[in-house]
């Protein structure tokens, strides 16, 4: 798990009641199969990761599936958070997943490929249709994994992320409509004009009502 989740102090969440009733409220509506994305924004320090752990939580307790990934500053290659998310979510086999799909998202993590011996690597395509294929794979494994249990999906300090993965979250949201899933994406509002494509990509998601944001103030 990223560490800046795991490292808070289990205190109570004290000043934020109000926040975390809307953040519940929108994990309830997911888990009733209304999929959709919660963007939550604010300062740096404010509680944005803090929040998001409170929904961990409370996800753990619904026996739901977690998954998250985090961004760093310096980086951390291409789809960094997306790979953290597939190794988590590849520790354990899952039968469902189609060989193609399970052959994509070990191109991600190779160091998993000995627990799947059997998964011949996917042939190459042109970069293009290979970006849609990996895309597509992630989606996969989210339909998949949201179909045994709710999925609470974290992508942490997004105004980081490289491209790919911003690309990647756009569409995992436009996936998780009438899925038991919650993809939760936190930034840092004063980062945005500085955060190459994630304005792009927060407009797409509002305009195409598939996310609610909440400011932490």
């Amino acid at each position: 798990a990223p560490v800046g989740l795991d490292r808070l102090a289990r205190g109570r969440l004290v000043g934020r009641e109000h926040e975390l009733a809307d953040v519940l409220a929108h994990w309830r509506r997911a888990m009733a199969g209304d999929g959709h994305v919660l963007l939550i924004s604010g300062e740096p320090g404010i509680g944005k990761t803090r929040l998001a752990r409170e929904l961990v939580a409370q996800a753990r307790v619904n026996k739901a599936a977690v998954l998250l990934g985090e961004c760093f500053s310096e980086g951390s290659g291409p789809y960094g958070p997306i790979v953290q998310i597939v190794r988590e979510a590849l520790q354990s086999p899952l039968p469902d997943l189609p060989p193609f799909v399970l052959a994509e998202l070990l191109a991600l993590a190779p160091e998993l490929r000995t627990r799947y011996p059997d998964i011949s690597p996917n042939p190459p395509l042109e970069p293009a249709a290979e970006q849609q294929r990996l895309l597509e794979s992630v989606a996969v494994l989210g339909s998949v994994l949201a179909a045994h249990a709710p999925l609470l999906l974290v992508l942490d300090d997004i105004h980081w992320a490289d491209s790919g993965t911003l690309y990647l979250a756009r569409h995992l949201a436009r996936r998780a409509r009438s899925q038991r899933q919650l993809l939760v994406l936190t930034y840092r509002e004063i980062e945005l004009d500085q955060a190459g494509g994630l304005p792009d990509v927060l407009l797409d998601m509002q305009r195409e009502q598939l996310a609610t944001r909440l400011k932490l103030t």
